[in-house]
């Protein structure tokens, strides 16, 4: 009897749905179609809104060319030399092909290359310009200032036949370097990857502004001085006349000629700041590989480590050593001119201080040179110095060892460190180490000082005999 009352129920429903009209059955039947459509409109916008979201939600966003840069970086030398190398290329230097590959095995030397012929032809000028210089300096009066010129052209015409015959082996230079790379323990972050590479484009940049507003000011100076020494009613015939001395000293005055001595000039001038630029650079690459093994043995400190793990980082400090020997040999020769000038165009300069400038313009370049050129010779020398405090280093962290995981392998890794010598050097003269700078401050102080005492007042502005050539 309980389902009566449900069937009573149903019945009085089926009653009033008989009892409607059949209009109002069809405007029904009518309203709820449209309330299905609308609900199911609504349902599809709110998909294809949720669908939305979730593209833009998750689309990468496309990095900026400086963020680009930085996701890309492998932390490998050859990526953040590459720039370096190509700049270099166009003047003349390093003529090596693929230096903006991802891989060192795209590096190429090629006797047949346009970037070689380029270099061998702009040998053969400065050859014939240090002739030039050669033959104006035997045939005056031969005095401490009168050689600069000699000693900067002669500088030069070295350092691009060491370029030339560097360029030869670099690509086997760098596909050892990519495999000690290898084989290091790799970087926990994109920021370790990317530090070495921006640190050298940084040295190369502002070592290339300061030297483009060292060699503006020279002009500016030259143009004060050949207004004031002025041969012919022409200014610029007298400003080529008086930059390039050597040039006219032998022959009459041509445009030609002229053109081609400031050509030479301009390339000079940067082949001679590049090549400590150069030294910087590869001793950065060298330092930051002996900072990549310490950063490992830093995270491990004090924790019982098993004698694998220091026999492998024993084989890796000793293969960063045979790099850094590698390229030791490869750069010695640059290392020594590159020091060598430096310090010998300090007392020269130094020793012009003690004259009394003849304008403002001649002052401000003056200063701004010596102030420059020790800065750099200062930077040389640190950035150098970076590897041999690096490689010893790592003696700090094995100092550290626990006992318990104290080991023969601990032992000899201890003892390698202790007894190498690890820095640059310069033709295995001497050792590019931070004592290196107060030596070089001390042979400077002392070269001055026996200058001095001959040291007789010029004018800088003396008119047969020209300091800007």
């Amino acid at each position: 009897m309980k389902f009566l009352p449900k069937l009573e129920r149903r019945l009085c429903r089926l009653k009033k749905k008989m009892s409607r009209s059949p209009l109002m059955r069809k405007l029904d039947l009518i309203h709820e179609s449209a309330r299905k459509k609308a609900f199911q409109d609504s349902c599809d916008a709110y998909k294809t809104q949720i669908e939305m979201e979730y593209v833009v939600r998750n689309q990468p966003t496309k990095p900026s060319r400086s963020n680009k840069e930085v996701f890309l970086s492998d932390g490998s030398f050859h990526q953040a030399v590459g720039r370096v190398l190509l700049i270099a290329e166009f003047f003349a230097m390093m003529p090596v092909k693929g230096v903006t590959g991802k891989h060192p095995s795209k590096l190429s030397f090629s006797w047949r290359n346009i970037r070689t012929c380029f270099c061998v032809a702009f040998i053969a000028s400065s050859l014939v310009n240090f002739s030039l210089s050669l033959f104006k300096v035997l045939n005056n009066p031969i005095s401490f200032n009168s050689i600069k010129p000699l000693i900067f052209r002669g500088s030069v015409l070295l350092v691009l036949i060491v370029s030339l015959n560097l360029a030869r082996h670099w690509p086997q230079l760098m596909m050892y370097w990519h495999s000690v790379e290898q084989d290091l323990p790799q970087y926990k972050s994109q920021a370790g990857r990317w530090k070495m590479g921006h640190t050298i484009s940084m040295v190369m940049l502002v070592g290339m502004m300061l030297s483009l507003a060292e060699h503006i000011l020279s002009m500016v100076s030259a143009i004060n001085y050949a207004s004031y020494c002025n041969r012919t009613a022409d200014p610029i015939q007298n400003y080529f006349i008086r930059t390039n001395d050597e040039i006219f000293f032998v022959t009459s005055y041509s445009t030609a000629l002229a053109i081609w001595g400031k050509f030479q000039n301009v390339y000079a001038t940067f082949i001679w700041n590049y090549m400590d630029m150069f030294v910087m650079i590869v001793s950065i690459g060298l330092a930051s590989k002996f900072r990549q093994l310490n950063d490992d043995l830093r995270n491990f400190k004090g924790m019982n480590m098993s004698p694998t793990y220091w026999s492998e980082r024993r084989i890796q400090y000793r293969n960063i050593c045979i790099l850094c020997e590698r390229m030791d040999n490869a750069i010695s020769l640059i290392t020594m001119v590159s020091f060598s000038n430096n310090l010998y165009f300090i007392c020269v300069q130094l020793l012009r201080s003690l004259n009394t400038m003849p304008s403002v313009a001649h002052a401000v370049y003056f200063y701004f040179s010596l102030i420059f050129l020790i800065g750099r010779t200062l930077a040389v020398s640190l950035y150098s110095a970076s590897v041999h405090d690096e490689s010893r280093l790592t003696l700090r962290y094995l100092r550290c060892v626990p006992k318990e995981s104290w080991c023969p392998e601990v032992k000899r890794f201890t003892e390698e460190v202790i007894s190498d010598e690890v820095a640059l050097t310069g033709l295995k003269f001497f050792h590019l180490t931070r004592k290196l700078v107060l030596s070089v401050a001390g042979t400077i102080v002392t070269y001055e000082l026996v200058l001095i005492q001959f040291h007789e007042d010029n004018d800088l502005w003396d008119c047969e005999q020209s300091y800007y050539s």
